[in-house]
């Protein structure tokens, strides 16, 4: 009776950890994925390009403000927006 009691109170303790394996597992899955993909692109191969026709790309910035922090007063960018399609 006492190794029961003692083997569920150990197996209690265990299942918090049970969601970090998880996490871990699901983490590992998408970090497999992006290392198995095959680009469209052939980098080994010299001069290979995908079509502009084919490629699908939105760059957008909102109201960006931007200063060095050498000279955090004099503003490079004032609420900068713009669009790259």
């Amino acid at each position: 009776m006492f190794s029961v009691i003692f083997g569920a109170f150990n197996l209690g303790g265990a299942v918090p950890h049970i969601k970090a394996l998880t996490e871990g597992r699901i983490a590992g899955k998408l970090a497999y994925d992006v290392i198995d993909n095959s680009p469209k692109v052939d980098p080994n191969k010299k001069g290979s390009k995908v079509e502009r026709e084919k490629m699908i790309a939105r760059i957008e910035f909102r109201n960006v403000n931007f200063s060095y922090p050498s000279r955090m007063e004099d503003l490079v960018l004032n609420n900068f927006s713009c669009i790259f399609e």
